[in-house]
C-alpha cells in the first residue's frame, strides 16, 4: 500500500492534505479539485477497480462536510478509503459516476440525504426522498423532533 500511496504523491503532488491511520485501514484525505483525478489513478492504474461505497459526514463545528469513497482491489483484496472535505456553504465534488457505474445511485443518495451536489452527474436528483422534500435529514442541523408529515418523533415527556 505504501507505493500506491508514493505512486499519488509523485503524480498528484500536494493533493493529499493528510494520511489518517486507524485501526489497521489508511485513509488519503485529498482535496476536492483532485479527487477525481487521485480516484480515477487508482482505479486505472492502480487496480482498485471496486468502488464500495460514497458516504458522508458532516461537521459543522468544523463547517464541512466530507464525503468518503472506499475503493477496493478485488485482485490483491486491499481497501483504501479516500476523503474529501467540502465547505458546507458549497458542498460540491466531481463526480466519479463515469468511473464506476455504482456511483450513479451512491451519490444520489448523498444528495438527497446530505446536499452536496455532485457536478456532471448525469440524473442527480432524490433517490429516497420525495422532490418536494424540503432539507437533507442527515445534517446535524436537520430538526429530530417534531410532529408534521416528515417529523414525527416526539419525545416521551412530550407525549399526551
Amino acid at each position: 500500500m505504501a507505493d500506491v500511496i508514493q505512486a499519488i504523491q509523485s503524480k498528484f503532488p500536494g493533493a493529499i492534505l493528510e494520511i489518517v491511520e486507524y485501526q489497521g485501514e489508511r485513509t488519503l484525505v485529498v482535496r476536492p479539485g483532485r479527487v477525481k483525478a487521485v480516484l480515477g489513478h487508482l482505479k486505472q492504474i492502480e487496480g482498485f477497480n471496486f468502488l464500495a461505497d460514497v458516504s458522508s459526514a458532516h461537521w459543522p463545528e468544523e463547517g464541512r462536510i466530507d464525503v468518503v469513497y472506499i475503493v477496493r482491489s478485488l485482485k490483491s483484496r486491499e481497501q483504501l478509503r479516500v476523503r474529501t472535505p467540502l465547505p458546507i456553504e458549497d458542498p460540491t465534488v466531481e463526480t466519479v459516476s463515469d468511473l464506476w457505474g455504482t456511483a450513479d445511485w451512491l451519490e444520489r443518495e448523498v444528495y438527497d440525504l446530505m446536499g452536496v451536489q455532485f457536478t456532471g452527474h448525469a440524473d442527480l436528483r432524490r433517490i429516497m426522498l420525495p422532490e418536494d422534500f424540503e432539507g437533507h435529514p442527515l445534517r446535524k442541523e436537520y430538526p429530530m423532533e417534531g410532529d408534521d408529515e416528515w417529523r414525527n418523533y416526539v419525545p416521551p415527556e412530550n407525549r399526551e
